[in-house]
């Protein structure tokens, strides 16, 4: 990976994909998406959590993308998604 790939990544991860104006992504999908892993969105996806002990899952088969993971901390300060209620509560 190089060097400006990087800095693409980390200016995702703190500022969301929307950061230039349009989504630049090939793919364009949204954090409440069926095939975005909600887990990873709230920091608890037991598949990296698990990774490398004796109770590892293998990879997750949903998106993780930390630019999604942006995208929905700055809108949940606004809503509460039914995924957050559900965890609050476990």
């Amino acid at each position: 990976m190089s060097a400006q790939e990087q800095m693409r990544r980390m200016l995702d991860e703190l500022m969301g994909t929307r950061r230039n104006g349009e989504d630049t992504r090939p793919e364009k999908l949204h954090y409440t998406s069926s095939r975005v892993c909600k887990s990873f969105l709230l920091n608890c996806c037991p598949h990296e959590i698990l990774a490398a002990t004796r109770g590892d899952m293998g990879q997750c088969k949903k998106v993780h993308d930390v630019a999604l993971r942006a995208d929905f901390e700055n809108s949940s300060r606004k809503y509460e998604y039914t995924f957050q209620k559900e965890v609050r509560y476990i």
